[in-house]
């Protein structure tokens, strides 16, 4: 899944510096957090180049306002998201028009999901209404933390949820009438950092880490619980092996 930075929601001015500055904030807060690892479904975030020089508020412009951020990470960061990444152009966009404005980037949202600065109403709910060659659209949309946990499923958020009873730290655990549980020897800590960068086979997800081969297992939603795989078929050893070289 792409993220596509929503370019019409930065033609709409706050009415002071301090409310432009607060939402910026949330917008950078969404951006930073589906760059991380957690966010296991978007790989990339595109935009068309934004304009740093129109006004974001009253006598003052986008680019005033990106300065007054604190540190030069975060400066770099925005600057980057919103002048850098022009990866789609007006001869390969599609016409889309989002609360009365017009982009030829926000189409590649579709199937997608746009990130978006809250600067109007109609980028408040997690679906952004459009119109693309006569035609309405809903996309999702995030402009806040709590659209990240409505997309949780869509966004590959996994959440490790440690099964101790079954799966033993230091040992292979008998459970039931010939049944054994492989053991987990992952503090949860190392074990939520490997589901992230787990990888789908067969329907399953699967990681390596230190020479040993993990799989996790769906509990529910988001929740998983994980163990060593120690009797996988050489085919899934092998994608594996290519992953965690």
């Amino acid at each position: 899944m792409i993220a596509v930075i929503n370019d019409v929601s930065f033609q709409y001015p706050f009415a002071t510096r301090e409310l432009a500055m607060e939402y910026m904030h949330k917008f950078l807060d969404v951006c930073k957090r589906i760059k991380r690892e957690e966010v296991t479904n978007i790989h990339e975030i595109k935009a068309g180049v934004v304009d740093t020089q129109q006004e974001i508020g009253p006598d003052f412009k986008l680019i005033q306002l990106l300065q007054n951020f604190q540190t030069r990470e975060e400066k770099t960061f925005l600057l980057g998201l919103l002048t850098n990444q022009g990866t789609y152009y007006a001869e390969e966009g599609k016409l889309c028009r989002i609360a009365e404005k017009e982009s030829l980037v926000c189409a590649y949202a579709i199937d997608n999901i746009l990130v978006s600065l809250l600067s109007h109403v109609s980028f408040e709910t997690p679906v952004v209404k459009s119109i693309v060659a006569d035609e309405e659209i809903d996309i999702r949309n995030l402009s806040k933390d709590e659209h990240i946990n409505y997309y949780r499923k869509e966004l590959g958020i996994r959440r490790y949820i440690a099964n101790d009873k079954k799966h033993k730290f230091n040992r292979d655990n008998p459970y039931g009438r010939g049944k054994i549980g492989s053991r987990m020897d992952l503090r949860d800590e190392e074990a939520q950092d490997l589901l992230n960068k787990a990888i789908e086979i067969k329907g399953r997800l699967y990681a390596k880490k230190n020479g040993y081969y993990y799989a996790f297992q769906n509990e529910r939603d988001i929740d998983y619980h994980g163990y060593r795989a120690d009797d996988l078929g050489d085919d899934v050893k092998y994608q594996l092996d290519k992953v965690f070289a």
